[in-house]
Order: structure tokens, then C-alpha cells, then sequence
């Protein structure tokens, strides 16, 4: 691994970055510029996230500029269990460094060689004072977070696999923006570790991906995924409260898993 000072000169694709981070087009331009000014970079090897704390060396957010991060935790065997995989615009920490334990809320894995970009919160805190669109901003993260966990929550112990899968699908994409069909989607984790982030078996969920295929909903070409139909998929994570009701060959597929995994 191994790390930068602070760059007096940052580019404009670090910019990019930041503003799909904090998802907002009304940030001041100046204030990103000067928020990746003040950052710090870390280059990281395939493996296990080398740094030991998001305080390291102060505390900070921690944004992907390019390459893969798997989140997770290990069981008790040691093995790692992924939760889901991030890439560059993504958040890989926002909460560890505002704990009073200081340290990662997820373990990490780098899947490949992983850019890093650390904001340290005395600056992101001072810009929030200066640019009302980031503090704005700033909570929308934290509060994104939270609905996130508690949604992958929910998910894992109240719904069945297909419901688990077409909303993975959805977070993937973005349904109210598509207007061209179809939407092509490229995976980039393996069944398996898909399948560990779902809290099901990667038999359930090829079973699962040929149901949804034999729907019309989606054509799998191994690790491309074509979505011929998004209301279709809406309908079927959103069973409730929707005009358009899933295909009836969907509902219960996997209910079995569910039960004997939890």
C-alpha cells in the first residue's frame, strides 16, 4: 500500500467522483476543488484492506476513485462473507471515523489494485459551513446509510429471494432514468458472492435468474444481465402497493432457502 500527501492540484475526474458521491449537482465547484485538494491518497493491492483504522492518519471519509472493494465481515472460522462490492463514486467508509470506536463499520477486501480518496472531516466539516448544498449533501449520505442497512436488513429477514434479487437488480440500475429498453447490466461479482449477499445459495439464485429469464424479465448470458422489462421487476420487489402484480411463477421461488437459512 501506499499513500500521498495531500494534492494542491486535483483532477477533474477526482471531481466527478465526488460530486456522484455526494449526489448533487448544486455543490460549488470550488468546494469540491478544494475538499480533494485537502484529501489524501492511498493505493491499495488485491487482499485485505491494509489500513488499519478511516482514521489513518486523520479521521475521514473514504471514497473509491477506481478499482473494486468488497464490504463484509468474517465468520468465526474466518471466513469472509461479503455483503456487497463497491466501485469508484462509492463510499467505502462515512461512519467509522465519527464512532467512538474509530474503526472500519465494514471489513474490506480489495478485489483488484483499489484508489482511495480520504476527506478529512475538520475540512469536510468547515466546507459544510461554507456551502449549504454539501451540508445538505453530507446528511442525504449519512441518511442514505442508514436506509440502506436497514433495507438490506429487512430483506434478508422478511422477504424471499426473488423480492432479495429484483431489488438488488434495481439498486443496480436506475429505473426512473431508463427510458431506452433494454438495459443491459454487467456483474461484477461471481454468482457465489452475489448469492452470500442475498442470504441464499448460488443454486437458488441461478434457479432464480432462469425463472425471472423464462418470465421475460431478464436474459442471462452468463455474467451479462439484459432487463427487458423494469416494471415487471418493480412489481416483483414492491409486491405490495403496485399496480402491476409479479408473475405468479415468481412468488415463493426460494421460500425454502429462506427457511432453512434463517
Amino acid at each position: 500500500m501506499t499513500h500521498s500527501a495531500a494534492s494542491p492540484a486535483p483532477t477533474s475526474a477526482e471531481i466527478g467522483w465526488l460530486r456522484k458521491a455526494f449526489a448533487s449537482g448544486l455543490i460549488q465547484d470550488s468546494t469540491l476543488e478544494h475538499l480533494a485538494a485537502a484529501a489524501r491518497r492511498a493505493r491499495c493491492r488485491p487482499g485485505p484492506l491494509e489500513l488499519d483504522s478511516p482514521c489513518t492518519p486523520v479521521p475521514s471519509w473514504w471514497l473509491v476513485l477506481d478499482g473494486r472493494v468488497s464490504l463484509g465481515a468474517r465468520t468465526a472460522d474466518g471466513t469472509f462473507m461479503e455483503k456487497r462490492g463497491i466501485g469508484p463514486g462509492e463510499w467505502l467508509d462515512v461512519a467509522g471515523a465519527l464512532s467512538g470506536a474509530r474503526t472500519w463499520v465494514d471489513q474490506a477486501v480489495c478485489l483488484t489494485s483499489v484508489s482511495l480518496l480520504a476527506l478529512p472531516l475538520s475540512e469536510l466539516f468547515a466546507a459544510c459551513t461554507q456551502d449549504t448544498a454539501l451540508a445538505q449533501a453530507f446528511g442525504r449520505v449519512m441518511a442514505g446509510q442508514v436506509r440502506s442497512l436497514n433495507e438490506r436488513m429487512n430483506d434478508l429477514t422478511t422477504v424471499d429471494v426473488p423480492i432479495r434479487l429484483a431489488r438488488w437488480l434495481l439498486r443496480l440500475i436506475d429505473p426512473e432514468g431508463a427510458v431506452q429498453m433494454p438495459i443491459r447490466v454487467v456483474l461484477q461479482e461471481r454468482k457465489q458472492t452475489i448469492a452470500q449477499q442475498l442470504g441464499t445459495t448460488a443454486e437458488t439464485l441461478s434457479r432464480t435468474l432462469r425463472r425471472l429469464a423464462d418470465a421475460g424479465i431478464v436474459e442471462v448470458r452468463r455474467y451479462e444481465l439484459t432487463i427487458h422489462d423494469v416494471s415487471a421487476l418493480h412489481s416483483l420487489a414492491h409486491p405490495h402497493g403496485l399496480r402491476r402484480r409479479a408473475p405468479a411463477a415468481l412468488i415463493g421461488v426460494g421460500r425454502r432457502a429462506v427457511q432453512t437459512a434463517f
